[in-house]
């Protein structure tokens, strides 16, 4: 008696051990299966060194002296950016790479990248991006949508007023975010477009993208503040 169940413990110790293997190596291969899904996807992320002017309105645009090429991915854009500072995305505390985004997803509309400074600041970069692949990957390797720089010394954001020698290039001129800039210029440069009485001027080019100047005149006399840039999307 005491021998069968002498065999029946150690019979259940060796089903519960063999099943507890099954579950860890499912959980390995599912691990495995995710991390073979993100790399199989191929994306040229390019770096500084690929820096190359847009054919665009804006060329290219500049913060701290360093140039930016109009960013195709997530992973581009947080390569310039980390000539700046560490980058991370939104609050997580993560790199782009780290992070993922869903098969088709698409970003929140608050997403952005946040720079760290080696002082200790940091600003916020909102930018919009999607996933055009039917898997998993990771935000690095996501197209950009959208991307909006800023710099406004009298906000009460504290994420907005770290750069300020923020300049945009176009063919005809250098637009700097330095305070003294406003609508006028750009009523100059490029034209008077339609727009709103809140000093936000918006313009296009051939090659369907959308830029935004945010001239502010809410007691700023019209002093521009930032811009934003749309990319051209797919009609469907």
């Amino acid at each position: 008696m005491l021998k069968k169940l002498c065999t029946l413990v150690i019979t259940s110790g060796l089903i519960l051990g063999l099943t507890g293997c099954s579950k860890l190596d499912e959980k390995d291969d599912k691990a495995d299966k995710k991390d073979n899904d993100v790399e199989e996807v191929n994306v040229d992320i390019k770096t500084v060194d690929d820096f190359q002017e847009s054919q665009g309105l804006i060329k290219y645009f500049t913060i701290e002296d360093k140039n930016f090429s109009i960013p195709e991915t997530v992973g581009e854009y947080a390569n310039y950016l980390s000539q700046l500072g560490t980058v991370t995305l939104n609050d997580t505390g993560n790199s782009v790479e780290d992070e993922e985004i869903d098969a088709n997803g698409i970003s929140a509309m608050v997403a952005y990248l946040n720079v760290e400074t080696e002082d200790g600041e940091s600003q916020r970069f909102p930018v919009r991006y999607k996933n055009d692949f039917d898997k998993e990957i990771s935000v690095a390797q996501a197209k950009v949508t959208q991307i909006e720089v800023k710099y406004d010394g009298l906000s009460s954001f504290d994420y907005e007023k770290v750069f300020n020698s923020v300049e945009v290039v176009t063919e005809d001129y250098t637009f700097k975010m330095d305070g003294k800039v406003n609508l006028h210029k750009f009523y100059n440069i490029l034209g008077d477009p339609e727009h709103a009485t809140d000093g936000r001027l918006d313009y296009s080019d051939s090659l369907g993208y959308s830029y935004t100047f945010d001239c502010c005149n809410e007691n700023r006399k019209g002093i521009f503040r930032g811009f934003i840039i749309k990319y051209p999307q797919p009609v469907e």
